[in-house]
């Protein structure tokens, strides 16, 4: 009898690729009755995935309608990348299958955002950088101060205007992408513009506060250059580095 994890490996393979590739060791018992079960099992497993792609994707699923949803969801299972996920995680790559399948702009940048929102739910937990300790920081220590993206940031960028389904978020004429944050328990979206997304884009790379500050300069000018900067940190994106937070810099 074959090992668990090799059990285990050869039954998901058999529900991936179809019963040739079933081990007969692992089952006894007449061959219909051994393929009706692995049916049986297929199909559980085939709604599991596209229930989760349900939950994962409601706005795209409310905008597209219920019968073309399903369609592409169902193609989009049987792809290699999907047949490897867990349910967890098999939506990762939907947004670029939708783009790929040649879906609107707005629709994919929908997908984008959703997904960037459970990546954000499930983050770690850490604390985000807060004004009020700047506030209390004279300027060399806020200027070395370390800042890196609190992990549960994400940034999507947008390529067209955004969907109808984000219409809670306001006037977003000027916006260039969508920042997803936790600063504490819930999940907040809010568009932002161009400088504001380059900025927390590259921020890992700018290691202190003045760094930041001076690639805003870069992106604005010194009149403007504070603005970016405090949008991000007023919705909770960024978090000050380890060494801060070892000497306690953090309120």
């Amino acid at each position: 009898m074959p090992a668990l994890a090799e059990q285990l490996s050869n039954f998901i393979d058999t529900i991936n690729e179809g019963p040739a590739a079933l081990n007969p060791d692992l089952f006894t018992g007449p061959d219909d009755r051994i393929l009706l079960g692995l049916k049986a099992h297929a199909n559980t497993i085939s709604h599991a995935r596209l229930v989760a792609l349900e939950e994962t994707f409601p706005m795209i699923r409310a905008e597209m309608g219920d019968a073309a949803f399903n369609e592409l969801s169902r193609s989009y299972t049987e792809t290699a990348q999907a047949r490897a996920a867990d349910n967890s995680g098999i939506g990762s790559g939907f947004p670029a299958f939708l783009a790929a399948g040649g879906l609107s702009a707005s629709l994919t940048d929908l997908a984008q955002i959703e997904w960037a929102w459970l990546e954000c739910y499930h983050a770690a937990e850490a604390d985000a950088l807060a004004i009020e300790t700047l506030a209390g920081m004279d300027e060399a220590a806020m200027l070395s101060l370390p800042v890196q993206r609190h992990p549960a940031a994400r940034v999507v960028m947008l390529h067209a205007p955004l969907s109808p389904q984000l219409s809670e978020l306001g006037d977003v004429a000027r916006a260039a992408a969508v920042l997803i944050t936790r600063p504490d328990s819930a999940v907040l979206l809010q568009p932002i513009d161009r400088p504001a997304a380059l900025l927390m884009n590259g921020i890992d790379d700018f290691s202190n506060m003045g760094n930041l500050l001076q690639a805003a300069i870069e992106h604005v000018g010194e009149e403007g250059a504070l603005e970016p900067i405090l949008s991000l940190i007023g919705a909770g994106g960024i978090s000050a580095g380890a060494l801060a937070q070892s000497k306690g810099m953090v309120a």
